[in-house]
């Protein structure tokens, strides 16, 4: 049987204010990736059996300590995204929270260094530059891009 070309997901979650001029963003440290540089507020890989937004409920719950179903979140925007320097190839989808129960905080501090709202026109420099470009692809309403190609 032939051996299929297998490409991994991540999840990312836009967690806006009421008012949407902010974003929940965590500062990432200790992951191998990116660290000291801000991220959306939760983010992962996609586990075998998960849907994309199964994945996300998943992730906000380890990382964030809320609860959210997927019927409370809405598609937001994918990139198929090419790392040149891995060669690694990702089908990353972002999702807005609409709601959720609890209060987000940090529960993985060995890989979050915190969390903190941002305004939407005031990102910080050092935000990693897909989640930079999901917003915007998000905020024109753009629902698929390619990077890294």
């Amino acid at each position: 049987m032939k051996v299929r070309y297998q490409t991994p997901s991540a999840v990312f979650a836009l967690m806006f204010s009421p008012d949407g001029t902010q974003i929940l963003l965590q500062k990432r440290q200790n992951t191998g990736y990116q660290d000291g540089a801000y991220d959306l507020a939760a983010t992962g890989h996609v586990e075998a059996g998960e849907t994309l937004p199964q994945a996300l409920c998943r992730e906000l719950n380890e990382e964030l300590g809320i609860t959210v179903l997927p019927g409370q979140l809405e598609f937001a925007t994918m990139i198929h995204k090419h790392d040149r320097d891995t060669d690694k190839v990702y089908f990353n989808g972002y999702f807005k929270v609409l709601s959720y129960d609890g209060i987000p905080q940090v529960m993985e501090p060995h890989k979050n260094a915190g969390l903190s709202w941002w305004p939407i026109s005031q990102l910080p420099a050092t935000l990693i530059g897909d989640r930079k470009l999901a917003l915007e692809q998000y905020a024109k309403g753009i629902p698929y891009s390619e990077l890294g190609w």
